[in-house]
């Protein structure tokens, strides 16, 4: 017996049947084509494994020099935290509270809500605050902006490095690879898997 899954486009708002949902793929909607969700075997690993491992980067990245700047001889050191710290002595509150959340409190609460997603769901276990979890990632996904700042450090790279030679520390090679794994964590998330796992959790239980 084949299942069958009614999904709501977001987009149009179509109501698409889609059979055989547990099939590797991705779902377009049959009226505008926007993609409804896409399925992959060992999401639950992955999404697990990428977790841990961003958890990993984001204290290297945080402890360790991001950029040593030499000039005449003499030798300044930049964290991670730098241009916060700097916007806030220079009194722009506003940009510094923006860039503070967008570079660290975001990113640590994604992958922390990640983590107490998908640590309990890799035991076969089901939390009780999975619904919650959801919506806030889906609230907070378009926060994350470290793609954006990766950018804007190697624009200002090259714009110094006519004035003084630039050692990347270990918090900018860290930083890096955090941005492709984070960024492979996306790409692999799927929550319309997790609500189905939801779902078929809360018929047993009502089913007792």
């Amino acid at each position: 017996m084949k299942h069958e899954h009614i999904v709501c486009c977001h987009a149009c708002d179509e109501l698409c049947c889609v059979r055989e949902p547990q099939r590797n793929g991705r779902f377009l909607c049959p009226r505008c084509g926007t993609l409804l969700f896409r399925h992959r075997t060992g999401m639950i690993e992955k999404m697990y494994a990428y977790a841990l491992a961003s958890l990993i980067l984001f204290g290297l990245v945080n402890y360790f020099p991001f950029l040593s700047f030499e000039v005449a001889g003499n030798l300044s050191q930049a964290n991670f935290l730098t241009s916060t710290v700097y916007l806030f002595k220079e009194h722009e509150w506003i940009l510094a509270v923006a860039v503070l959340m967008t570079i660290l409190v975001v990113p640590l609460m994604r992958i922390m809500l990640f983590l107490l997603l998908f640590a309990p769901l890799y035991y076969g276990k089901v939390p009780f605050y999975a619904k919650t979890v959801l919506k806030v990632l889906e609230h907070a996904s378009p926060w994350g902006m470290l793609d954006v700042f990766l950018v804007g450090v190697l624009v200002s790279m090259v714009k110094l490095v006519k004035m003084g030679t630039i050692v990347p520390g270990t918090s900018m090679w860290a930083f890096v690879v955090l941005v492709f794994v984070m960024t492979s964590m996306q790409v692999s998330y799927n929550p319309h898997m997790v609500w189905e796992i939801i779902e078929e959790e809360e018929s047993k239980r009502s089913a007792l």
